[in-house]
């Protein structure tokens, strides 16, 4: 796999918000209503390639704008935060994970 930000060229962060402002960007992204095609997205799956070091970057934009990263954050750490009778309310969602985050200093 080629990492591009693994050469100096680009950092991690900055990989990051490049392939997360595009995944946002993209009218297949912003207009569908599906969690699954939201998190197939090609940028959203090279995020979660990137691994944990990008978990503290995806809680920072979760902290600034929430949004469906929780398909990346469960992909990425194995864990899930989020109660049942929370699912599909995103602002306890984005709570739950935030309150995760901050337990284990990662925000």
């Amino acid at each position: 796999m080629n990492y591009d930000w693994a050469d100096g060229a680009e950092s991690l962060e900055e990989r990051f918000h490049r392939l997360a402002d595009r995944w946002k960007a993209d009218p297949e992204v912003f207009l569908s209503s599906s969690i699954t095609k939201k998190s197939q997205h090609p940028d959203y799956q090279a995020i979660i390639a990137m691994g944990w070091e990008v978990v503290p970057l995806i809680l920072r934009e979760l902290a600034i704008k929430p949004g469906h990263w929780f398909v990346a954050l469960h992909a990425i750490t194995g864990e899930n935060p989020v109660p049942e009778d929370c699912h599909g309310n995103l602002p306890k969602m984005t709570e739950h994970w935030l309150a995760w985050g901050k337990n284990r200093g990662l925000i």
